[in-house]
C-alpha cells in the first residue's frame, strides 16, 4: 500500500467525534462539513465491489490534512485511528477502546472460529442452510444475556477493509457465549432455516411478486402452482409506537380475502408463508 492508499484507509476509519473541535478555520470547518454531508458511498453486498474513491473526495481529503495541519503538525497527532490485531482470508479485526471490529470478507466458518479463538473470545459459528440467492453474510446470532451489545453494520467498511461486505463488534472483555448463523446454501429439498422471498429466481414462485396483492388473488396463484398458504398478520404497535409485531399461524377463517399481502416467504417445504396486514376496524387478539 502506498502513501496516498494508507492516508486514505486512515481517514476512512475516522468517526465524528475524532474530529469535533479540531478544524481551527472557516475553511476546515466547510471542508468538513461537506465529507460528514456527503457520507460512504452505497456498496453491494456479497459482490466483492469495493466503491472507488471519486476525484473529488480524494480532493477534498487533501484539503483536509492540509486545513487540519495548520502550521504542518500533520494528521497523525489529530486522528485515534484503532489498530489492526487480528487477520485472516475471511476476516480482519480491528481493536477500537473496548470492541473488536470484524471487517468481513468470506464468512468461511473455519476462518471466522479461528479469529474468535485467536482473540479468546467464546464464539461459535454454525453453518445454517438457506435459499441459494440469499446474500446475507451473518444470518443471525444467539447469545447469554450477559453478553453485552454485538452490533452490525456494512456501509463504508469496504473503505477499510478491501471486499469487505459487512462488519460486526464485540466486546472486548466478552462474557458468556456467543452463537454466530452464517448462510451455506441448502441442497436440493432441503428445507431453509430462514425464510427466502418465494419470487427470486429458482423459487416456488419465481418471478411473481405477491407484494400488494389482495389475499384473494395471491392465494389463487400459489395452489395454482400446487402449493400450500399459511398465514400471519402484522400488527402495528400501539399508538405512540412505531414498527409491528407478527401474528403466526393464523386460520384462515380469521383471513379477509380483501386485506393486502405485505411480503411473502417460503421455507422451501411447498408452503408460500402470506403477510397480511390487517384492514380498518380489525382488532388484535390480547397481547398484539
Amino acid at each position: 500500500m502506498n502513501t496516498n492508499d494508507q492516508l486514505i484507509a486512515n481517514l476512512a476509519r475516522v468517526q465524528d467525534e475524532n474530529l469535533s473541535g479540531q478544524a481551527s478555520g472557516a475553511g476546515a470547518r466547510t471542508l468538513l462539513d461537506e465529507i460528514v454531508a456527503t457520507g460512504p458511498a452505497t456498496q453491494q453486498r456479497r459482490r466483492r465491489f469495493l466503491p472507488g474513491l471519486t476525484s473529488r473526495r480524494l480532493v477534498i481529503a487533501a484539503a483536509v490534512t492540509m486545513a487540519l495541519a495548520g502550521t504542518f503538525v500533520v494528521a497523525p497527532t489529530l486522528f485515534k485511528v484503532s489498530g489492526q490485531v487480528y487477520a485472516n482470508q475471511a476476516v480482519t479485526v480491528d481493536r477500537d477502546g473496548d470492541e473488536y471490529v470484524f471487517y468481513v470478507t468470506d464468512t468461511k466458518p473455519e476462518d471466522l472460529q479461528k479469529a474468535f479463538r485467536e482473540l479468546g473470545l467464546n464464539v461459535s459459528v454454525t453453518e445454517m442452510p438457506v435459499s441459494p440467492q440469499d446474500d446475507r453474510d451473518i444470518l443471525g446470532v444467539d447469545k447469554d444475556p450477559d453478553v453485552g451489545k454485538v452490533s452490525f453494520g456494512s456501509t463504508g467498511c469496504a473503505y477499510r477493509v478491501k471486499g469487505c461486505t459487512s462488519t460486526f463488534r464485540v466486546p472486548v472483555d466478552l462474557k458468556g457465549h456467543v452463537k454466530f448463523q452464517v448462510p451455506r446454501p441448502a441442497k436440493p429439498g432441503e428445507k431453509y432455516a430462514y425464510p427466502a422471498d418465494p419470487s427470486w429466481q429458482g423459487e416456488a414462485m419465481a418471478g411473481v411478486d405477491l407484494t400488494g396483492r389482495s389475499v384473494a388473488e395471491a392465494v389463487k396463484m400459489v395452489r395454482d402452482r400446487d402449493l400450500r398458504v399459511a398465514y400471519e398478520l402484522a400488527w402495528r404497535l400501539p399508538e405512540g409506537q412505531e414498527g409491528e409485531r407478527y401474528e403466526q399461524d393464523v386460520p384462515e377463517t380469521r383471513i379477509d380475502p380483501g386485506w393486502k399481502v405485505q411480503n411473502a416467504g417460503t421455507y422451501n417445504d411447498g408452503v408460500i408463508i402470506l403477510t397480511v396486514t390487517p384492514g380498518p376496524g380489525a382488532t388484535p387478539p390480547p397481547g398484539y
